[in-house]
């Protein structure tokens, strides 16, 4: 069950779903939403929206929180790793659907990275998905545009 805002009316809970960035801050640990730097995590630390859980697809980790604190690292994903992980992160994301209650879901993978979603992509259809597409710069401006209106949603700011 949602939680209810001070008007009564429910809060709407949302999930991203992000890939790794090769862009990384040059620390040696840190929770992976700042680890990361790539075009995709300015614009989500930018709008610095409410009520969103954001899981992060990483070719070392998995499918990781955005909270979980990683080490530096340099591993591109492949469609070998991808494979290998993909049993691990359906698990993840299957348990993360259950116990998260999401009214929109935000998917923003490219081609290689969502090899490892495939096999799980029908526990998603009870789902109100949003699949970005194109290249990095299309899908940075359709997760921007998702985020303002789910920041107009709930009454935040991006």
């Amino acid at each position: 069950m949602n939680e209810k805002n001070e008007n009564g009316n429910a809060i709407k809970k949302y999930l991203l779903i992000l890939p790794c960035s090769k862009r990384k801050k040059p620390v040696s640990k840190a929770p992976a939403l700042e680890l990361y730097d790539g075009p995709f995590y300015r614009v989500v630390r930018k709008a610095k929206p409410q009520n969103l859980d954001i899981l992060i697809l990483s070719a070392k980790y998995g499918l990781i929180g955005s909270n979980e604190s990683i080490s530096y690292y340099d591993q591109m994903m492949t469609a070998e790793r991808a494979e290998e992980l993909a049993s691990e992160i359906i698990m993840k994301l299957e348990k993360s659907l259950r116990y998260g209650c999401y009214d929109e879901i935000f998917i923003n993978l490219g081609k290689t990275y969502m090899l490892a979603l495939d096999d799980g992509k029908n526990m998603l259809d009870e789902y109100n998905v949003y699949w970005a597409s194109g290249q990095i710069g299309e899908r940075s401006h359709q997760l921007k545009t998702w985020l303002q209106m789910i920041s107009d949603e709930s009454g935040g700011d991006v």
